[in-house]
């Protein structure tokens, strides 16, 4: 079996301001092998260049 050449495992992550506190992402975990392509989609805002 190959191993993966990216791989992230519970990644969460929240915003803080004056307002309060937004979850972005939670608990997101992906691998991806060699080969693959992935697309990561999602409304303004969710969390998607945390990622990149």
């Amino acid at each position: 079996m190959l191993k993966p050449i990216v791989e992230a495992e519970n990644i969460s992550f929240n915003y803080h301001s004056l307002g309060g506190e937004t979850e972005a992402i939670k608990n997101v975990s992906f691998s991806v092998e060699r080969g693959e392509f992935i697309s990561i989609v999602g409304p303004s805002g969710c969390g998607k260049a945390l990622l990149h």
